[in-house]
């Protein structure tokens, strides 16, 4: 029977798994993307940062157990997503994290499992969680969902369950994420169904406080329509942000709407002080939050579109916020099929990695998909080239002839200029010499195309001419009266002088 077979299956043989299922899509020191899988389908829902600078994600596999049967799988990557190691293990891994021995501690659906740093079996029991934490007592806790309600499990170092607390009400609640307080309590979110008395009923965030023996102390819930808190994290001055989905109404058609990232900011006492939704396509779920080392926030999650007679296709979607939740930019990453991105990490290097599964490198199944990007999330082979004009905005030039340097961080197929709306003109160099300019403000863009055919513009760049008109010969001085008649009388006395020297030198010859 599966139950007497439990973690059975955790040793693998790993020259020939890595065979079967390690593939690449572009891969680079900083930015890269890679897959994972065999030849049934593999979800990874849990990603951490180890401290070698690699990464380990865990999930679930049917490529590798007996009968096709799903069973929990962890791979160890280097810092390019290179495969060290993997384990299988006999149920799926739905949260993940390093243990403060260097070694890894996991759990899923009836099971808690904790391993040395390669992913061998120390002990394990048998507690299901989809949250888990290493407590400051050394111990664990474990969040999920128990009848229908949310449920802590806390154990200690060694797996003895010390307690366990269930919390909700007489409709159902589905617990997500979980974290330690400063206080040494809890705080989970999730989801709860809120019956509105007119037989509506919805789902709302909720998040409970609890004090360090799991005894509540306060829940709220937040929303109005649809929504359902999927990570939570603690923030720097003592409260909370959720991240979800929310389902917003057309309010040209009430009967339709679309699902958004939701970003919900809240005290120490669970009151909301801002909230923040983020639309890009039909729907968007948001799985994954983090805050990040600026005091801003990162979502990851799905944003997917329905094309008709196409079915849906679904992206990984990172947005970047400040500290307030305003976007400061966002990425998607994704091919022609379906990719979820269900946890996400801030990089030692200052950028983001994102994990999920995707279907669309691989023969109609899912891999698990891990992908790297810079700060900016940016990654080489989902976007179009970035180009950077090096001028300043608003600067004025003295002379006609302007040189502009641009650069783009990509081979090219293809460039060119637009100046003050006109025609392209196609260029080879990245040095502009524009020339005969005129004396007014001029605005231009560059564009370049890629050896994929990605399409992308510049920043559109003012600068002014201000030519300083050529000089010309001073016209003559004005003259006045007096200037002219000494003018007169100098001429005056220089003919007179000369007539009477031709005088006198004509009487002395006559004389002789």
């Amino acid at each position: 029977m599966r139950s007497k077979r439990l973690f059975l299956a955790s040793s693998v043989l790993f020259v020939l798994v890595t065979l079967l299922f390690i593939g690449s899509v572009g891969a680079s020191s900083e930015m890269w993307s890679q897959t994972y899988g065999g030849a049934g389908s593999e979800a990874a829902y849990a990603l951490v940062e180890t401290p070698d600078g690699g990464y380990a994600l865990g999930g679930d596999t049917n490529s590798f157990g007996l009968k096709w049967e799903t069973e929990g799988w962890l791979v160890k990557t280097d810092a390019n997503g290179n495969v060290q190691w993997n384990k299988t293990y006999s149920r799926s891994i739905r949260s993940l994290i390093v243990t403060s021995d260097g070694g890894y501690a996991l759990t899923g659906s009836g099971l808690f499992v904790k391993t040395d740093a390669y992913g061998n079996v120390e002990w394990n029991r048998t507690y299901s969680g989809v949250s888990l934490i290493e407590t400051s007592d050394g111990g664990f806790a474990l969040a999920g969902s128990k009848n229908d309600d949310f449920s802590i499990v806390k154990i200690d170092a060694s797996g003895n369950r010390e307690w366990n607390r269930t919390y909700g009400g007489p409709e159902v609640e589905r617990a997500h994420s979980l974290v330690e307080t400063s206080e040494g309590g809890f705080a989970l979110a999730g989801g709860t169904i809120v019956s509105e008395g007119n037989g509506y009923r919805a789902w709302r965030f909720w998040l409970v406080k609890t004090d360090e023996n799991g005894n509540m102390l306060w829940n709220q819930t937040y929303g109005h329509a649809n929504e359902e808190a999927y990570s939570l994290v603690r923030t720097s001055d003592g409260g909370f942000a959720l991240a979800g989905t929310k389902y917003i109404w057309d309010p040209a058609n009430l009967g339709v709407g679309n699902y958004d990232f939701w970003l919900v900011k809240t005290d120490a006492n669970g009151v909301m002080e801002w909230n923040q939704t983020y639309a890009r396509t039909d729907g968007d779920k948001a799985h994954s939050l983090i805050v990040t080392s600026d005091g801003g926030y990162a979502l990851a999650g799905e944003s997917y579109t329905e094309t008709f007679g196409e079915g849906i296709e679904h992206d990984f979607w990172l947005v970047k916020t400040d500290g307030y939740g305003n976007v400061e930019w966002n990425q998607t990453y994704g091919g022609a099929h379906r990719e979820v991105a269900y946890a996400l990490v801030e990089t030692c290097d200052g950028g983001y990695a994102l994990a999920g599964y995707t279907r669309s490198y691989g023969a109609g199944s899912t891999d698990f998909w891990l992908a790297k990007t810079d700060e900016k999330g940016f990654i080489p082979e989902f976007h179009p080239p970035h180009i950077c004009v090096g001028s300043p905005q608003n600067k004025t030039y003295t002379t006609d002839r302007v040189s502009l340097n641009f650069t783009v961080n990509e081979e090219t197929s293809w460039m060119s200029y637009s100046l003050d709306g006109q025609d392209n003109v196609t260029i080879t160099e990245t040095t502009l010499n524009l020339t005969e300019l005129v004396n007014c403000s001029h605005y231009i863009t560059v564009y370049a195309t890629d050896m994929d055919g990605n399409t992308a513009a510049s920043e559109t760049i003012r600068f002014t001419v201000a030519k300083e008109k050529e000089t010309e010969p001073p016209p003559p001085p004005a003259t006045s009266w007096t200037t002219t008649a000494i003018a007169i009388a100098v001429a005056v006395a220089a003919a007179g002088a000369a007539i009477l020297l031709y005088y006198t030198k004509t009487k002395k010859q006559n004389k002789k």
